[in-house]
């Protein structure tokens, strides 16, 4: 039972960065162990020692590697933000996750902290007889007590000075997470929302596309200069393009950052009193809604996107079935050429792309292969660096194919409409850090920096006359948080509680505090 403590003992040794925390590691561990022996050993009969035996052997052979993998891939240790993450990543995401990080010393972690335990599953597998220490007999009214007060003792002081552990950060985030996500079904699963009022809007036909990226960096992007032809379309169409060029993700994770890009919620209310989102205000404005995904829409629990995705009155999901994500963002057009050519006069059409997802090859088709070397404006140069830097670069390329395919296909109606695409958050690869993915303590600006492009038909722009003024405000800092006061300046909606000095697309935007992290301006942040 005290093996798991050896392991994090010697292996956190070499990977804890902080002492203190190292000794805050060891000292829950210890007080773990001896919960969990305490509570095996009060029991009489042997069967009873076995099943807890191999139980807790699992939970702090678990809780070891759990631990080790966080400090050994992210150099931090577990948070509550990891643990809400993992209740909304479906399987085949979180085997991507996994397998991305996957190497050879986590393996050996993997294994030597469930060494034991392993060897336990087989002493049951082949019978033998090793458990005879469990066999023990007539234990004492004053060894029970002992016992006793061994587990309530251990439990004050883990309870008191050790809150910040792991299984305390599960368990609190448990019922964290239900509590949000009871809150998004009851404000923003429902097609109606009584929290919306709306001052004005405007009947004209309109169909509008918003195109929502993941884990695409605008540092990767020929768009925003970067060094390879990572956009060799979209650049052609340039003039035909109002380009943004300094659009922040608020969060660097998909289900915390789209929480606040696609609905009220912001840093300084993440919680929003009287809460809705885009999805529900398009419907307020009279619009035919379709939200359709190459994401799958459900993790572990039902993740918050799809939530969101619920107040949309069509709804389709293209990687339902598809356990390893392997349809390419590609085969979303059809299904929105069938969107564009239903009867409404009034479309609003959101798009949820796998984009640049780890893992990269999967994201593009094999034409899509094309750039190979080394970059020179990769910041560490090694056989890895470069492989995934060239993968990754390849699904940039892929992605401003489909973005494009999307924008082509929406001007040869030859409506009344628009297309908005920005993406969630970036990934940061080999840009400024030994690292390729991203992560809250990792966050670095290539995850906070993303693209944030619109284009508009003629009549579009026609209809709006203020529109023509966009590229004096290509410079402007914006976070993406805001995005829901954007979305509805650019469908001529004026709902109670709009701000027009937080639209990036209005006369009257003021630049704001760009607060990432814990509160940390973004503008004066230096890595």
């Amino acid at each position: 039972m005290s093996f798991p403590l050896l392991v994090i003992a010697l292996v956190g040794f070499f990977l804890i960065p902080e002492t203190n925390l190292y000794f805050r590691e060891l000292g829950a561990l210890f007080l773990h162990t001896a919960i969990f022996v305490g509570i095996m050993l009060f029991f009489n009969t042997f069967k009873l020692r076995k099943v807890f035996l191999l139980i807790f052997q699992f939970l702090l052979s678990f809780l070891v590697a759990f631990k080790l993998f966080f400090y050994y891939t992210f150099e931090a240790k577990p948070s509550a933000s990891g643990v809400f993450v993992i209740f909304e990543t479906n399987a085949a995401e979180a085997s991507e996750f996994f397998s991305s990080y996957f190497d050879f010393t986590i393996g050996a972690i993997i294994s030597v902290s469930f060494l034991v335990f392993f060897i336990l599953i087989l002493q049951l597998v082949f019978k033998q007889k090793q458990f005879q220490f469990l066999r023990f007999k007539n234990i004492s009214l004053i060894f029970k007590v002992v016992t006793i007060l061994l587990i309530v003792a251990s439990a004050y002081f883990l309870r008191r000075s050790f809150r910040d552990q792991s299984l305390f950060i599960i368990s609190h985030s448990i019922q964290e997470y239900n509590i949000a996500k009871n809150y998004y079904k009851e404000h923003l699963a429902k097609q109606e929302n009584q929290s919306i009022k709306i001052n004005s809007k405007n009947e004209k036909p309109q169909v509008g596309i918003v195109i929502i990226g993941e884990s695409t960096s605008r540092w990767h992007m020929q768009l925003y200069n970067y060094n390879r032809e990572t956009n060799p379309i979209l650049s052609k169409m340039k003039d035909e393009l109002f380009i943004f060029n300094d659009v922040i993700a608020p969060e660097v994770m998909t289900i915390k950052s789209l929480e606040k890009s696609l609905t009220l919620s912001d840093h300084n209310n993440p919680k929003a009193e009287n809460n809705f989102s885009i999805v529900q205000l398009a419907n307020a404005a009279g619009f035919e809604t379709f939200w359709i995904s190459n994401q799958q829409p459900v993790g572990f629990t039902e993740s918050t996107p799809t939530i969101i995705a619920t107040a949309a009155k069509h709804k389709q999901f293209l990687a339902t079935d598809s356990y390893f994500y392997s349809i390419y963002d590609e085969a979303l057009i059809p299904e929105i050429r069938n969107a564009i050519k239903t009867e409404s006069k009034r479309k609003l059409i959101f798009v949820h792309l796998i984009g640049t997802h780890r893992l990269y090859p999967k994201r593009y088709t094999k034409e899509f292969d094309y750039f190979e070397g080394v970059n020179e404006r990769t910041k560490y140069k090694t056989a890895y660096s470069k492989a995934k830097v060239n993968e990754y670069d390849n699904a940039v390329r892929y992605n401003d194919f489909v973005v494009s395919e999307i924008i082509k296909l929406t001007k040869a109606e030859n409506e009344n409409s628009f297309v908005v695409y920005f993406s969630d958050h970036g990934d940061d690869v080999f840009d400024t850090q030994d690292f390729v993915g991203h992560h809250g303590h990792k966050g670095s600006k290539p995850m906070f920096d993303v693209p944030f492009l619109a284009w508009f038909s003629d009549d579009y722009l026609n209809n709006n006359k203020r529109i023509d003024t966009l590229n004096n405000y290509e410079n402007r800092k914006y976070n993406a948080e805001d995005f829901i006061y954007s979305f509805s300046d650019i469908i001529n909606l004026d709902f109670e509680g709009f701000d027009a000095t937080r639209s990036i697309f209005s006369s009257s935007f003021k630049e704001r505090k760009r607060l990432i992290k814990e509160r940390l301006d973004y503008d004066t942040w230096e890595e």
